[in-house]
């Protein structure tokens, strides 16, 4: 039986690698991600036949063993263990035969198992943490948008880890905007309109508002309205609080006009309008949503949820008042959430919350003024949330949902996948210096070819206008004199900031200026250049012209570059002997992580093409590397480098090695860079050469970037790039760039339908 093996890039790819050779009708035996892509094992229909012909005609025959061998290997394949040897050697090719059949179909069964069990089991924490979510009350909708976004380094630890506690909360708490500075909207003033169903709390939270206020400025520059003329007592109430805060109090209809009122408070700073309680379902709440709208003034909406209500009536309130307040011209975008000490889990209204992006403003517990309402704080909240989790006798994640739910369902699912794009772009701009220019240059691409390298240029000389005396000085990562292999443009320079974090600003080659002097003043004047980092060691003028300026340099060298050491000419390869020992350091080297031990020797350099005593000798240091593989420790290879700084010494020693962790790092970025060129012709289709080539490095420097760090943010953004994109989690410089390319393209389709991000 010849089963055959496919590896591809997508499993679309290698299914029709398996239908062109094997036929329509194969059977598939496995599938399984591997480092190439995709590992399909396939067999074809006529082998199958042959199987089952094969397996049928030793029954058939009637050779007294053969029963006998026969149960022997149906018993094995039940009991789910290889057959044992069967003696007769006239049998020998059945029993081969029954080994290779039992062995495909447990494979075959353990690829049905681990099909049936992936929604529970696809991760070693994932169901628990699952579980914990929709324990705390938060719906299936939202916990399955948060663990898509499970980053691969934690996926297999255990749900009770710190660091996974840590990430579930980043996410739920970057889900849940809070107001950031109550003395800001407390000072801002003007109309707040507390709104909701009878019974929230809004006469005891517009009374806990405005006694908020009188601690802060006084009682003179604040006023009460009462417009709920239905309620036996309602307007007394709020009578009572304004005397106990000595505050202006009016009353109105509930059907009177407001703009009348509010022109005479016109001097007053804050007014809190106390509104009628109505239900979602009560047909004067347009009405009186478009009261509001018509005061003359504008007024801020301001809903108030009640935490003990069931997920799904205060599903049906925001999504009624939302309605409301956009049929009526305006926005509903604040909450207050009442009731807190009654409700037995908080985890519903969070959630609701954080799908309808309602800014969450205060929370009450009580019915003391002021002292029951306190300013919102996510991650105290969220904690205590999620340390309420445990089954509900009221919900069931596993009820068949008829079809409308299932189309709801859907319609959440792509609300929620543009929240995490939104999140995404939100990420990318506060962490990756330079995103926001390459966003404003992809979007370049939508123009007409021939005005693309014009708008290119104006929107660069007006980005380093912006930030030509700005900013801490930069590291400079030059690229080479010949075009990168592969392609027909030299790799831009691009540039790193004091801690070693690429930006994503590059600067094509062909329009920097000609002759290594006049790049380098340029750079030391425009870009504040610190240290250069060079594809390969300085000669000749360039040499001279960093001395001149003073700048630090570290350069790649080939093992066989020859430097002077105690007044004889060596090869670097047979200096390492004899080189100290520095320090082992950490870092991704294209995509897996590697050990750099390194060793450092003071030699002396000669410029290429300068005949002895002709020009003094270099005050050199020569660097030596070994990589070791990250997880083994198993050697890759050596490495050479020379350095120069202006003032030598153990400080020196120390940034020429970070210089060196740099350079190694970034050595796969021209073709990274490559591989985007490559991208962008078919992701943009007709690009503008200078465009093109501008897009491909910065987003190879954000990819890079992306990869190598090990911050927090980074984990959080690449798990959840990977769920947008979904594909699988693997590590690597090529898969992040690949995740930019999908977020830009995909931001570019949620903006023809109207939803913008941000900038």
């Amino acid at each position: 039986m010849s089963v055959r093996r496919f590896v591809a890039a997508s499993s679309r790819e290698a299914m029709r690698q398996v239908r062109e050779i094997l036929g329509e009708d194969a059977l598939i035996l496995s599938s399984r991600p591997v480092a190439e892509g995709v590992e399909i094992l396939a067999l074809a229909e006529e082998e199958q036949q042959a199987v089952q012909a094969a397996a049928a005609a030793p029954a058939a025959q009637a050779r007294p063993a053969a029963p006998a061998d026969y149960r022997q290997v149906a018993t094995a394949a039940q009991a789910g263990r290889p057959a044992a040897p069967l003696p007769a050697a006239a049998d020998l090719d059945f029993a081969a035969l029954g080994q290779r059949l039992l062995g495909e179909m447990q494979d075959m069964r353990a690829l049905l198992d681990r099909r049936m069990q992936a929604p529970a089991a696809s991760g070693g924490c994932r169901g628990p943490l699952r579980q914990r979510l929709l324990g705390a009350g938060f719906g299936p909708c939202l916990s399955d948008e948060i663990l898509a976004g499970l980053p691969g380094e934690l996926a297999t630890g255990s749900a009770a880890a710190p660091a996974l506690q840590a990430w579930l909360e980043r996410q739920l708490e970057a889900r849940l905007p809070v107001l950031e500075d109550e003395a800001g909207l407390l000072d801002e003033g003007g109309v707040i309109a507390l709104v909701g169903p009878t019974g929230v709390g809004k006469t005891t939270t517009a009374a806990k508002l405005a006694a908020r206020y009188v601690m802060r400025h006084g009682p003179g520059q604040v006023a009460l309205i009462s417009t709920d003329s239905f309620r036996i007592g309602a307007h007394e109430q709020l009578r009572i609080y304004a005397r106990l805060l000595d505050v202006e109090v009016h009353t109105l209809a509930a059907v009177a006009p407001l703009e009348p009122l509010l022109a005479g408070l016109a001097g007053k700073r804050l007014i809190i309008i106390d509104t009628v309680g109505m239900s979602q379902r009560d047909r004067r709440l347009l009405t009186q949503i478009n009261q509001l709208g018509a005061a003359g003034r504008p007024v801020r909406l301001m809903l108030l949820l009640n935490a003990a209500c069931h997920g799904d009536t205060l599903e049906e309130v925001v999504g009624t008042y939302q309605r409301a307040a956009l049929a009526a011209g305006t926005r509903l975008r604040d909450c207050i959430v009442s009731k807190c000490d009654e409700a037995a889990r908080l985890g519903p209204v969070l959630d609701i919350l954080m799908r309808h992006g309602l800014r969450l403003n205060y929370l009450s517990s009580g019915q003391q003024v002021p002292e029951d309402l306190q300013v919102a704080e996510a991650r105290a909240l969220l904690q205590q949330a999620l340390a309420v989790s445990q089954p509900s006798p009221f919900v069931s994640d596993g009820e068949a949902e008829g079809a409308g739910r299932r189309l709801d369902s859907w319609a959440r699912g792509l609300f929620g996948r543009g929240r995490s794009l939104a999140a995404a772009f939100e990420t990318l701009r506060r962490e990756l210096d330079g995103f926001a220019l390459l966003e404003r240059a992809w979007r370049l691409a939508a123009l007409p070819v021939g005005v693309q390298g014009e708008r290119l240029a104006r929107l660069l000389e007006a980005c380093d206008g912006e930030s030509v005396d700005a900013g801490a000085p930069r590291q400079l990562l030059w690229g080479g004199g010949k075009p990168v292999p592969g392609a027909t443009w030299n790799m831009p320079l691009l540039s790193l900031d004091p801690e070693g974090r690429l930006q994503l600003r590059p600067w094509l080659a062909h329009r920097l200026p000609s002759g290594h002097e006049q790049r380098l003043d340029w750079a030391f004047e425009r870009l504040r250049a610190r240290r250069h980092l060079l594809p390969a060691a300085p000669e000749g003028g360039l040499l001279q012209a960093l001395a001149r300026l003073r700048s630090p340099w570290i350069g790649a060298a080939r093992p066989g570059n020859r430097v002077e050491f105690q007044a004889e000419r060596h090869s670097l390869a047979r200096l390492a002997a004899v080189a100290e020992a520095h320090d082992s350091l950490q870092l991704r080297h294209r995509g897996r992580p590697l050990w750099l031990e390194l060793q450092h020797l003071p030699v002396r350099l000669r410029a290429a093409g300068e005949r002895q005593g002709e020009a003094p000798f270099w005050p050199v240091e020569a660097w030596f590397g070994t990589l070791r593989d990250g997880d083994s420790g198993q050697p890759l290879g050596q490495r050479h480098w020379l350095a120069w700084s202006p003032e030598p010494g153990r400080q020196a020693l120390v940034e020429q090695a970070d210089g060196v962790r740099l350079l190694l790092a970034c050595d796969d970025l021209p073709a990274l860079t490559l591989r985007a060129w490559q991208a962008l012709g078919e992701v943009q289709g007709a690009l503008q050469t200078e465009l093109r080539l501008f897009l491909a490095a910065a987003l190879a420097a954000g990819a890079s970037r992306l990869d190598r760090s090990a911050e927090d943010w980074a984990m959080d953004l690449r798990a959840r790039l990977a769920g947008l994109g979904g594909g699988r989690r693997l590590r690597g410089p090529a898969q992040q760039l690949d995740a930019l390319l999908h977020l830009l393209a995909a931001g570019d389709a949620f903006r023809q339908l109207g939803g913008e991000f941000g900038h």
